[in-house]
């Protein structure tokens, strides 16, 4: 025979191992059991005869608790499902003991009830030195005492407890304990934190009235609430939002099932929510009226509702919104490699933006721990959140203005986001101070106004633009190859790669959000790029840059392209005419067959002589600079990302729309 295995009672199960059942023996497992028999008799208020009948809980000098309801009064009979065995006591001494268990919610009208695991006020017994019950029922007055952390200590009489004639024919039940020094180590209950619990507890059950008799204080306090969460919500809210709140509070009301592990469950969602102007919102969940103050699925199903409802104003505001933040929208977007703002909206863009009191009703929540601090219930989730998009969602149609307010916060804090992100990503000076020295001619003139620079292909072309411009205010800046495409790669790439940092260092101006236009060097900032299909390409790859890390140039008027003479036409009186196109030369030639001496085709800049090179590039009277204006922005940016993105598909669309 062996002694090893040791079955405890209920009774030792809570006294042995209080973490399991209360929380601890400090200030929280106090709180856990005072409230379980409170939440009870809140329990009961649905089945008053008379709603203006009050809950009555006093708090005693010698630090015991009576809690009195006038609901049905917990059975002192004996159970048909276990003969032999009190109802009442099987309620106070066994663990998994109740009348709130899925098979009779319904029938007991506790569908919803704080305590649904038969484990709180059988807690409270076993935590308490003595736990003293009063049961009025219409035939009678029944009483019921334990000792000693729940040890009865009333004989039964035959059928249930002894009783005595109640003349008044009141019902309800009267619950008097005492917390256990010799288990807890904290028995003085807070009267502020009684308070502070029935403070909430009025806003969630509206119509009720519960009266707090404190002796230890000597004062009485009544609450009541007729709004209920509405009127919580003006109390949760800061000073400076309650004046936005009023009349503009959002209700949602709703039902529903779901299955889990093959049990349909049901839930029903009270809640009231609004704005906050000044990023103090704050939200409060509850889970059958019990606080859960670490929050859990519910107030997640609350946000990602909230986050569906910032996305559909974006959308449907969306010309008008954009209008107002179209630099920083287009920052963002390049930023974060998204064509679609609304995608970036994340819950913590909602977190602060909204106030918010959800009351959950659930039939068999799933809460962590016995304190119930948190809702981990999946099926919540889904829940909520489609309630509050399609029950909440017109609730804002009347305040425009603030959901407008709140989008373009949110859109400025992605803004300063995106902005440190570009910071973040600094050309290496060093790198490119030596690679423009080495490489930029610049111009000796410090007025930028009067100053231009000469984007060209490779150091020959660059050669004889050198050697015959005006130093004074002329600069050139040879281009290895073909830059970078920006569209398809990141931030940090573009500016480890030599001719884009070269570039942005030779401008001193910055770049991306860094990007100053008042510290341009040049104001005439002129692509010359061979006539061809290298050049053309170059040309596409400069503008995708400069629309993407400096915008204003192009807005600003700051880009030129040059025309290179694409033909040079020696007449026999020893004059040059340069034809820029094919289909004029073809025509000169027809007009001019006899006239002509030679003609020679350029394939870029490096061919010209020099005084071709002064006369069609250099000489601001002679040359040709087409100026990049752009009337449509939008438009362009838009061509831009889909010519040189990554998405092959919208390209090809774009050309055969085009």
């Amino acid at each position: 025979m062996s002694d090893t295995i040791i079955l405890l009672s209920d009774r030792d199960k809570v006294r042995e191992r209080p973490g399991m059942y209360i929380g601890d023996t400090s200030e929280l497992g106090l709180e856990t059991i005072v409230r379980e028999v409170i939440d009870n008799a809140y329990d009961e208020y649905n089945n008053y005869k008379n709603p203006e009948d009050p809950i009555r809980v006093t708090l005693h000098k010698d630090n015991s608790v009576t809690v009195e309801d006038y609901g049905r009064g917990i059975s002192p009979y004996e159970s048909k499902a276990n003969p032999g065995q009190i109802e009442e006591r099987l309620a106070f001494t066994r663990i998994g003991a109740g009348g709130k268990m899925r098979a009779n919610r319904k029938a007991n009208n506790s569908q919803f009830s704080a305590g649904l695991n038969g484990t709180g006020a059988a807690a409270t017994n076993f935590a308490s030195e003595f736990f003293d019950v009063t049961i009025y029922k219409e035939d009678g007055i029944y009483h019921d005492r334990y000792e000693n952390g729940g040890i009865p200590v009333i004989d039964l009489v035959k059928g249930g407890l002894p009783k005595k004639a109640n003349p008044t024919k009141r019902t309800g039940t009267v619950i008097h304990f005492k917390p256990d020094p010799n288990f807890l180590r904290v028995t003085r209950i807070s009267a502020g934190t009684l308070k502070h619990f029935f403070s909430q507890m009025q806003y969630l059950h509206p119509g009720s009235t519960l009266i707090f008799e404190n002796e230890r204080d000597d004062e009485t306090l009544v609450y009541h609430s007729e709004e209920g969460l509405v009127d919580y919500l003006k109390v949760v809210a800061t000073d400076d939002d309650k004046s936005d709140l009023a009349g503009k509070v959002v209700t949602v009301e709703g039902d529903g099932t779901s299955q889990v592990m093959g049990n349909e469950v049901n839930m029903r969602l009270n809640l009231a929510m609004g704005l906050s102007k000044k990023e103090n919102g704050k939200v409060l969940a509850f889970t059958n009226t019990t606080y859960n103050k670490l929050g859990g699925t519910h107030e997640t199903g609350f946000y990602n509702g909230c986050l569906e409802i910032l996305r559909h104003y974006y959308k449907t505001f969306k010309s008008e919104i954009d209008a107002r933040n179209k630099t920083r929208i287009n920052l963002i977007l390049e930023t974060n490699k998204v064509t679609e703002l609304e995608k970036l909206f994340k819950k913590k863009h909602v977190e602060d933006r909204f106030y918010a009191i959800i009351d959950l009703k659930h039939d068999d929540p799933e809460l962590q721990p016995q304190t119930k601090d948190k809702l981990v219930s999946s099926e919540v989730v889904k829940f909520v959140s489609e309630l509050v998009l399609t029950r909440a969602l017109s609730g804002f149609d009347k305040q425009i203005a603030t959901v407008h307010q709140m989008i373009d916060s949110v859109i400025k804090e992605l803004w300063e986001k995106a902005k440190e992100a570009t910071s973040n990503a600094k050309i290496d000076e060093k790198d490119a101070k030596l690679n423009t020295s080495s490489k930029l001619a610049a111009a000796k003139t410090r007025n930028p106004e009067e100053a231009e620079i000469f984007l060209v292909e490779g150091d020959s072309a660059a050669g004889s633009i050198k050697s015959n411009r005006d130093s004074t205010f002329q600069a050139v800046l040879p281009l290895r190859g073909k830059i970078l495409n920006v569209e398809k790669t990141t931030i940090e790439k573009a500016l480890a790669n030599t001719e884009i940092s070269t570039f942005f260092a030779a401008l001193g101006a910055g770049f991306g959000a860094n990007f100053d236009i008042s510290k341009v060097k040049y104001h005439k900032i002129i692509i010359a790029t061979d006539q061809d299909v290298d050049g053309l390409h170059i040309r596409v790859l400069l503008l995708t840059l400069i629309a993407k890390y400096a915008r204003e140039l192009l807005t600003e008027g700051y880009v030129y392209f040059l025309e290179t003479p694409l033909y040079v036409n020696d007449l026999k009186n020893g004059e040059e005419v340069f034809v820029y196109d094919d289909a004029t030369q073809t025509k000169f030639l027809e007009r001019n067959r006899n006239k002509i001496k030679s003609v020679h085709r350029n394939k870029g800049l490096g061919e010209l002589e020099a005084r071709q090179v002064e006369t069609t590039i250099l000489n601001p009277q002679t040359r040709r600079l087409i100026q990049c204006q752009i009337t449509d922005m939008d438009l362009f940016e838009r061509h831009i990302k889909q010519l040189m993105g990554n998405d092959v598909a919208a390209r090809r669309g774009f050309f055969i729309e085009e």
